[in-house]
């Protein structure tokens, strides 16, 4: 639990770079990133950071936001 802090800072700082980056570009991709980090601080929440269930739950944000990004980047082309 002690490093609960530090993920969820590294996560909103991914988060905030990501945004930062996308913003402009891409605003889906901007979403995505803000799903992933929601996705994220809810595995934090539920579960220890060196459990099988917190690694079953960040993988599904994984997978969640590998779909999210390319649908982003489908839509960023029709544009």
């Amino acid at each position: 639990m002690k490093k609960l802090p530090a993920i969820a800072a590294t996560l909103f700082a991914m988060t905030l770079l990501s945004a930062c980056s996308n913003k402009i570009e891409n605003p889906e991709m901007q979403q995505c990133a803000q799903q992933n980090y929601q996705c994220e601080a809810s595995c934090e929440q539920q579960s220890t950071a060196d459990g099988l269930v917190h690694k079953v739950c960040s993988n599904k944000c994984i997978e969640a936001y590998n779909q999210c990004k390319a649908n982003a980047e489908k839509l960023g082309e029709v544009k």
